[in-house]
């Protein structure tokens, strides 16, 4: 080729580099941290609070050109999902942002590690994947999820390779109310790098941990009557359909139940495993935002924040769901998630 042909090539191929890099649109880097830290985008819990690389690269002063970035979030290389519910101004928002950032020496750490002798389902889902950087480690909105859908594998699969459309689907058809419908925040994982056989291993674990529907109590002081000390007690079903709900009381030592009220009152009975008394109630379900209204009424009085108890329940199909303990006034329950040996849920971000 003549020299004078190949400078023209070479002048015109730089040329359109060139054109393309300065051809991003114009990015808001303020708008650009607030989507990054907001509620819209889950960015940070791979990427770290400031960009810095834990499970995900580091972004932050990477000097990327914007055709490199947009391609990174909408065609992803590697197991990072694609986003196509970002729109050309927020991706631009995200680079401006990411790209004033000053580099790193190293990435940080992962936002949750792997713990020690963890099950392959959870090996698959925190460290080749990466779910668990977003849902916690046993996957806590997951197996909610699931409950609420009674979600089989192929209602995971859907959920989790068409996820901008499959969330909609499944926020419609739980109805309002749903804190985790507020955003399509996961983008759509690719069915070749994330491989169904993967995905079963992940969905097996995570069942087997038990699924979390949020079923909250609320316990009021007790009110003393010519029979004795009534403390009443609220059930509240924010979440599916619960089947087979019991209820027990734990009865203070030194204390004796007088009489109790509410659908399903079952009595008192000794408890074998725990070696302690309940006072129970049943009921055959719990639908979506019911609340069951109890008393119970000791022959002395007690503190709410003494009045300890348990609920278990079934979800439609006959799973079991996660047992949760109450000991706590106007507020939400303790919880002791997952009925088969799962940790507590850690918090999330």
């Amino acid at each position: 080729m003549k020299p004078l042909l190949l400078s023209v090539l070479l002048t015109v191929a730089f040329a359109a580099v060139a054109a393309a890099q300065t051809s991003a649109p114009a990015g808001d880097p303020v708008a650009g941290k607030a989507l990054w830290d907001g509620n819209t985008t889950s960015c940070k819990n791979c990427h770290a609070n400031n960009a810095q690389g834990g499970f995900g690269p580091d972004l932050a002063g990477r000097k990327l050109t914007f055709a490199q970035f947009n391609h990174a979030v909408q065609k992803p290389w590697g197991v990072m999902p694609s986003f196509p519910q970002l729109n050309d101004k927020q991706v631009a928002d995200l680079y401006a942002y990411v790209s004033n950032l000053p580099g790193v020496a190293e990435p940080g750490p992962w936002r949750f590690p792997l713990p020690a002798n963890a099950p392959q389902g959870q090996v698959v889902a925190l460290s080749t994947i990466g779910c668990a950087m977003c849902h916690t480690p046993i996957l806590d909105t997951p197996r909610r999820g699931i409950a609420e859908a009674n979600g089989d594998f192929e209602w995971f699969k859907h959920m989790v390779y068409d996820h901008t459309t499959a969330m909609p689907e499944h926020c419609t058809a739980v109805g309002p109310g749903n804190p985790y419908c507020r955003a399509v925040r996961m983008g759509n994982y690719s069915r070749t790098r994330l491989q169904e056989d993967q995905l079963k291993q992940i969905y097996d674990w995570a069942v087997g941990l038990g699924l979390e529907i949020p079923v909250t109590t609320n316990i009021s002081k007790a009110e003393q009557g010519s029979g004795g000390f009534t403390n009443k007690l609220d059930v509240v079903n924010k979440g599916a359909e619960a089947d087979t709900v019991t209820v027990s009381v734990i009865v203070p030592t030194g204390a004796k139940v007088v009489t109790a009220t509410g659908t399903g009152y079952k009595g008192v009975r000794a408890d074998k495993k725990t070696k302690v008394t309940v006072a129970e109630w049943q009921v055959a379900k719990l639908m979506p935002n019911e609340k069951q209204s109890y008393s119970i009424t000791f022959s002395k009085e007690v503190d709410p924040e003494h009045i300890k108890g348990s609920i278990h329940w079934m979800t439609r199909g006959g799973r079991p769901a996660g047992a949760k303990d109450f000991a706590e006034i106007g507020g939400e329950e303790k919880k002791e998630e997952g009925g088969r040996g799962a940790a507590p849920t850690p918090p999330t971000q």
